[in-house]
């Protein structure tokens, strides 16, 4: 069958050159499930309307031209909205193509998506399995009750079936279907460089945080691909792809020790000149693993902190200590390594106090950058949802018609006496306030900036951080 794949535009309002600067990731999902539809021998278009500036009419055309049998959406929650207006639009002038919807929003509100009559189908979980099944059925006409992982509508009624069981080996995954993007069209804001790529390594986070989804879309059960599957892939992208640099996406890269310290040997075995950066927890990390990664080109880390008082962190199941936090820290400044620290405000127990002692935490730190947000209880499935529904800190009719896409001032934030939301907001301004306006702040960013170029990028990002331009 002939496939058109969609990461639809959803920055219309940025300027051009906000654009050209702005961290911008390749659709890994997309490139995953395109891979997989290729390998049972159907024909595969990918378009990220994001990455390409495509409008409506532009895409509209694409789609005329090729004229496919089914048109797959990859969506988050928060470009949800714009997703199913471009699929309504497509319906008007493709009326007989199937549409489906895959991604994170799907996984989390199945039955509410479906709701709208523009997607006929929704993917949960892991797509790769899943869509090759999903368009068997469709082409072969058979009964869509006997795919696993997907919701559908049935003369009025919305089905979802049996839940689709995890995949266990994930080396046996084909790589991401590369050669359907252009990787020139992706850069990390941070480092500015064009040759930029995301990888993910591993799949599900066997932590049990207060706010996480209890299943989520790669479920709690932790599987990796081999040290050696992983040097293959960097192998394709550097040697095919010119890529200098990778993101790697994990929700926890270091969950396993040894798979970490066996993978930077090879790197450094086989001398791949390449940097790379991950996402962990302080818990997982040690000085040796540190060194060791420092030594096969990983030049930042990012930290979810989230508190900087104890009681804050042991209510919401962090399992982490502040000095924890403070030794992994310590260690990667030793060696080098840049570090990104989270930290959620608002977040349950939370006082004006406590969150003081979160912006006096991350001062301390002294991490290179900082991202401050306000605790958003997205999750019917998580304890933070229950515990707010339960003490009526959520407004769930706000909730329900942030989830169907509709405009609404800010996400859905805890909401509690002791903090409103728009306390919150305005705590999280002051935050960015006082990290990036202090002169230690500034003059050591103006040590990093050696081009015109990085200076322009350094703009835009302090721009982004001290707009306080979000919803929550």
């Amino acid at each position: 069958m002939k496939i058109f794949l969609i990461y639809p535009k959803y920055s219309d309002k940025s300027s051009t050159l906000a654009r050209l600067l702005k961290t911008k990731t390749p659709p890994l999902g997309l490139l995953y499930v395109a891979a997989a539809l290729k390998n049972k021998g159907h024909d595969v278009k990918l378009i990220d309307a994001e990455a390409e500036n495509l409008g409506l009419e532009e895409l509209e055309k694409l789609i005329e031209e090729y004229q496919p049998e089914v048109i797959g959406f990859s969506v988050t929650t928060p470009i949800f909205k714009k997703a199913r207006e471009t699929a309504k639009e497509i319906k008007k002038f493709i009326p007989n193509a199937v549409i489906v919807f895959g991604g994170p929003h799907i996984t989390s509100f199945p039955k509410i998506s479906l709701e709208f009559p523009e997607i006929d189908f929704g993917v949960i979980g892991e797509g790769e399995i899943t869509v090759c099944e999903l368009i068997d059925a469709i082409e072969n006409k058979k009964d869509f009750e006997t795919v696993k992982g997907i919701v559908f509508r049935q003369q009025g009624k919305i089905i979802q079936t049996e839940p689709r069981e995890l995949i266990q080996n994930l080396d046996e995954i084909s790589l991401p279907a590369w050669h359907l993007i252009d990787i020139k069209k992706y850069r990390d804001a941070i480092s500015g460089k064009n040759t930029f790529a995301t990888i993910i390594s591993s799949r599900g986070c066997p932590y049990n945080c207060f706010w996480c989804d209890p299943e989520g879309r790669f479920g709690k059960t932790f599987r990796a691909r081999s040290p050696q599957n992983l040097i293959k892939e960097i192998g394709l992208l550097r040697d095919k792809y010119n890529v200098k640099e990778i993101l790697f996406y994990d929700d926890t890269f270091t969950v396993n020790k040894q798979r970490i310290i066996d993978f930077c040997r090879l790197l450094i075995d086989k001398k791949i000149n390449i940097i790379w950066e991950c996402r962990t927890r302080v818990n997982l990390v040690d000085e040796e693993l540190i060194k060791l990664m420092a030594e096969a080109g990983c030049h930042r880390i990012r930290f979810g902190v989230e508190s900087g008082n104890d009681e804050i962190l042991n209510f919401v199941r962090k399992n982490i200590t502040k000095n924890q936090v403070r030794k992994a820290f310590f260690w990667s400044k030793k060696y080098k390594i840049e570090t990104f620290a989270y930290f959620m405000l608002g977040l349950p127990t939370e006082t004006e106090q406590t969150i003081q002692e979160t912006i006096n935490f991350a001062l301390e730190l002294k991490p290179d950058y900082v991202m401050f947000s306000p605790t958003l209880v997205f999750n019917q499935g998580n304890d933070m949802f229950k515990w707010a529904a339960e003490n009526g800190y959520i407004d769930k009719d706000y909730w329900t018609r942030y989830v169907r896409g509709e405009n609404l001032e800010t996400y859905p934030i805890l909401n509690t006496p002791q903090l409103p939301k728009e306390k919150i907001i305005e705590y999280t301004k002051r935050a960015y306030r006082k990290f990036y306006l202090r002169p230690y702040f500034i003059l050591k960013t103006i040590t990093k900036i050696n081009s015109f170029k990085k200076l322009i990028n350094y703009f835009f990002l302090a721009l982004e951080f001290m707009s306080g331009n979000f919803k929550g």
